[in-house]
């Protein structure tokens, strides 16, 4: 498992607007533990903290639930200004 790198404040307020407005998004981001690259869509619920970690609760396109790491996405979308 890669260490956990802090992300930018924006980051995470691009993801809270995505969640109160109810928006997908197309990502693409690594799991934590195989480091196997994933992509697609998915309705963003609630960004949370555990062990020092913040991870992005979501449904994918199949209405599955998915965490994912912040520090492993590697495509955010630029902050709405």
């Amino acid at each position: 498992m890669k260490p956990y790198q802090d992300v930018p404040r924006h980051v995470t307020e691009r993801l809270e607007i995505a969640i109160l407005t109810g928006e997908t998004l197309a990502l693409h981001w690594a799991d934590e533990h195989s480091d196997q690259a994933w992509m697609g869509r998915v309705t963003p619920l609630e960004v949370i903290e555990q062990a020092g970690r913040r991870y992005l609760k979501a449904t994918n396109e199949q209405g599955e639930p998915v965490t994912i790491r912040l520090d492993l996405i590697r495509n955010l979308p630029t902050p709405v200004k």
